[in-house]
């Protein structure tokens, strides 16, 4: 039984057609051929009929050598864009109109080339249904004959389910027709399709590029291979691969985050590696990850966990209901710096029946707005975009998924630059003083202008596609979309949704609200006045520029204290780690524990300094599984200060803004996943928050998604947003007096 597949969301790569046609800027007739080429587009996309064809068959009459453990079954896929464009080129050539013949010729070579690529994932999903793997595939006629062709045109039944014929000559009419052989294993974690130019036999073709190389992955037992270019560096390679790897500091040597280990293959040892890397460790393979450039192929294995299983915050069993198809749904969504997250909300009750989280991809361009920032003025505005319209666009399928359900609204919290990022705005004037942004007020749009679904005929077939295959009562994905407004530049709709969560626009009694995240916001006030700031913690509280620190991953150390010590002057470290995994780490949570118990134990003074034992060394918490210890280094103490220091003198500032003591702030809530796992013993321990706070603070969690969910229900949700926007006055940090002289002041340890 043959997989087929007809709907491809292909467009013509021109760059390739012109090549094909040996076409370059430098030729005389460039803007000619080029004229003609866009002249043609719209009837070349009518004529092609794209058809995939792919299933599983025996070896039998296949003559090829295969290794001891290959499956006697083989994966069988044919290709085909119909007659159209074969036909057209041949009419052209009749008329005399050369050119044109050239081009619909290449035009249905370039198209078949992407169809090849585009096969990946059904391929991969096939294969991950039956249990096998792929180890590699078979060209015709470089890897096998051509009498191959007739096995692929029985085994998939081409001409039964696309009107394919074959010739004796084992050519296929159409013309523009081809077939593949995948050899399997009875392992469904290798993976190896991607096609390496490097080693392929045909010299002639085009669309040779010597330039890719092929890099094998190892992850356990898992075997992946992927391509990229030369010049590319293995970051790079990895992330357009979709390997969530962690960059913190956006790829330029700074963080020591992306860390790999060469198995097969060479590459050079930079400078940022001997910072990050022992002898030992450097003769073993590890090495930096952006700054490794590979010049041929090689085997890596990743030394850090992939940041694709984030432990997100993104609800609680109270906000939380069993799902009733009868009724009609909203989705509320936070697009956060470092992670995503969306409930399914059900209109009638207003909770949440299902949830979606991922790390927001937009991560290997940088931890922090600033990155993103500098990234999308850099020119990768695009692709930022795209990253967070796919990862929307999955987590609204996914929730969706096996439901037959009418979604109502969509409603949207982000800080401003994700917003920016999200709805294509430029940012160049979001990184440089004044800080203006393009727009943070309310946004009214609609779902499928969201994600310019209609931006061209091949994405609105896709989005047919997607309306068609998902068991969804929505006639189309019209349904509105309203994003949170922001305050400011650095104080955006993530905030607004927080304040509007815990009614910061009706209260009588003062209250603050800390969000803890990649950056940190604060805002004190009432019914009456609300003052905001934003603080530039940095991504320490995340794991960001401390040696041994990781996201919330499995593994990752959350939980540290020290036991007495024994004979020996030796303390017990007990470390707890995030769903108990070997320790590969130290998250936020783990960190304010450590330095809290370092600090309580005296081996860290009143200033952040080490006591002689550890200055040189850090403090060893453990080994991971590798035997690469876990340090807690001096510079690991100084960002903390710098980062809970900041916090403080944040909210300090506030408070003398506002004109309040301790005493009159009722209600301190604190959000964010960081905040939410925090304990709070210990983080007044080192002084990020007051003592005299003590007993009334609340770890809230996910504020903005909070926000948005109770909006889904709210009529008036416009209006009172609207209105803390107005509220709100924002006190800015960077020249500010006051905060200055807090910042010196509870930079100490407690």
């Amino acid at each position: 039984m043959s997989l087929k597949i007809t709907e491809f969301d292909i467009q013509f790569c021109r760059e390739n057609v012109l090549m094909l046609t040996d076409c370059n800027e430098e030729c005389e007739v460039y803007d000619e051929v080029v004229a003609e080429y866009e002249e043609m587009l719209p009837k070349a996309y009518q004529k092609i009929k794209p058809l995939a064809l792919l299933a599983f068959g025996d070896s039998k009459d296949v003559e090829v050598e295969v290794e001891k453990d290959i499956s006697e079954t083989f994966l069988y896929t044919l290709i085909s864009i119909g007659s159209g464009l074969s036909e057209w080129s041949t009419a052209l050539f009749a008329e005399g109109n050369f050119l044109g013949g050239m081009l619909a010729d290449a035009m249905a070579d370039d198209y078949l080339f992407q169809m090849g690529h585009r096969l990946k994932q059904p391929i991969l999903d096939l294969c991950k249904e039956r249990g096998v793997g792929v180890v590699k595939g078979l060209y015709i006629p470089y890897d096998i004959p051509m009498s191959a062709q007739r096995k692929i045109w029985e085994v998939t039944d081409a001409d039964e389910l696309g009107g394919v014929k074959i010739l004796d000559s084992f050519m296929y009419n159409p013309v523009k027709t081809l077939g593949q052989i995948y050899l399997l294993k009875d392992d469904s974690d290798i993976f190896n399709i991607q096609h390496d130019c490097s080693t392929c036999l045909n010299k002639e073709c085009k669309l040779r590029e010597e330039s890719i190389i092929a890099v094998t992955v190892k992850e356990g037992n898992k075997s992946t291979v992927v391509t990229g270019k030369k010049g590319e560096s293995l970051l790079q390679i990895l992330q357009n691969n979709d390997f969530q790897i962690p960059a913190p500091c956006g790829g330029i040597g700074i963080c020591g985050k992306c860390k790999v280990r060469i198995w097969e293959g060479e590459l050079q040892v930079t400078k940022e590696d001997q910072r990050y890397f022992s002898e030992t460790e450097l003769h073993q393979g590890y090495r930096l990850a952006c700054l490794a450039y590979p010049e041929e192929g090689c085997a890596i294995s990743l030394a850090t966990q992939q940041e694709d299983v984030f432990h997100v915050v993104a609800g609680t069993a109270e906000e939380m209901a069993e799902f009733d198809e009868t009724h009609t749904f909203g989705v509320a969504v936070d697009i956060g710096t470092t992670t995503i997250a969306m409930q399914l909300i059900s209109l009638e009750s207003g909770k949440a029946v299902d949830v979606y989280t991922a790390v927001n991809r937009q991560r290997r361009f940088g931890a922090d707005v600033i990155s993103r920032i500098e990234a999308s003025n850099k020119g990768e505005g695009k692709a930022l975009q795209e990253l967070v319209q796919e990862d929307l666009q999955s987590g609204f399928e996914e929730l969706i998924k096996d439901k037959n359900i009418v979604v109502k609204k969509m409603m949207i919290g982000a800080n401003a630059t994700m917003i920016h990022l999200l709805l294509g705005y430029s940012c160049e004037t979001l990184g440089v003083y004044p800080f203006t942004p393009v727009n943070i007020a309310t946004v009214h749009t609609s779902y499928e202008s969201l994600l310019n679904l209609f931006s061209s005929k091949e994405a609105s077939k896709g989005l047919e596609r997607q309306i068609a295959n998902t068991p969804c009562s929505n006639e189309n994905l019209a349904f509105p979309v309203q994003i949170f407004p922001g305050i400011s530049t650095y104080v955006g709709g993530d905030i607004t949704a927080g304040l509007y969560a815990y009614a910061f626009d009706q209260r009588e009694e003062i209250a603050l609200l800390v969000d803890l995240g990649t950056n940190g916001e604060i805002a004190i006030g009432n019914k009456d006045k609300i003052l905001v700031t934003s603080t530039a913690i940095g991504p320490a509280f995340e794991g960001g520029n401390i040696s041994c620190g990781v996201g919330s991953i499995p593994g990752a150390i959350c939980k540290v204290e020290l036991g007495e010590e024994d004979s020996n002057g030796v303390r017990k470290v007990h470390l707890e780690t995030i769903q108990d995994g070997p320790p590969i780490g130290l998250c936020g949570t783990g960190i304010i524990d450590a330095v809290y118990e370092l600090c309580k134990a005296e081996y860290i003074d009143d200033t952040g300094m080490f006591i002689d034992d550890y200055f040189d060394t850090g403090f060893l918490l453990t080994s991971d599984q590798d035997g690469r210890e876990l340090c807690l280094t001096q510079k690991d103490i100084r960002e903390i200060q710098l980062a809970k220091s900041a916090v403080r003198a944040g909210v300090e500032t506030l408070l003398r803004k506002y004109g309040v003591g301790y005493d009159e702030v009722k209600h301190i809530f604190i959000g964010g996943g960081f905040g939410y796992k925090m304990d709070v013993e210990k983080a007044i321990g080192i002084g990020l928050l007051p003592k005299e706070w003590h007993g009334k603070i609340e770890a809230v969690g996910n504020c903005c998604l909070q926000g948005v969910r109770l909006g889904l229900s709210d009529e008036e949700v416009t209006n009172r947003t609207e209105m803390i926007v107005a509220k709100s006055t924002e006190v800015y940090l960077a020249n500010d007096k006051d905060f200055n002289e807090f910042y010196m002041d509870h930079m100490y340890f407690d």
